[in-house]
């Protein structure tokens, strides 16, 4: 059995494994590069940094707050500001029941 060249899958096995040769050459690259650049990182100390100075904080004095009330109201819905009476008058005078 012969194989032909353009056969589609043996042209998609050559161009995955050309794909893979290309991604493994990129690596070994990528790989020396960065280790030539922590290679140079490490060579040289770094300088340390100035210490930095805090702002102090002026003290204000914290008005309490007021404590919440025990109880509180129960979720009310509004209607647009009008009252729970004339919402219910003004529906019935729609027609809703």
């Amino acid at each position: 059995m012969t194989q032909d060249p353009n056969d589609p899958a043996i042209s998609a096995d050559l161009e995955a494994d050309a794909m893979k040769d290309q991604l493994k050459k990129d690596v070994a690259s990528w790989s020396a590069a960065r280790g030539k650049d922590t290679a140079e990182t490490f060579a040289a100390p770094a300088a340390k940094p100035a210490p930095v100075k805090r702002a102090t904080r002026a003290k204000v004095a914290v008005a309490e707050t007021p404590a919440e009330p025990a109880v509180k109201k129960p979720f009310k819905m509004s209607y647009d500001g009008t009252t729970d009476r004339d919402y219910i008058a003004h529906r019935i005078n729609l027609g809703a029941r």
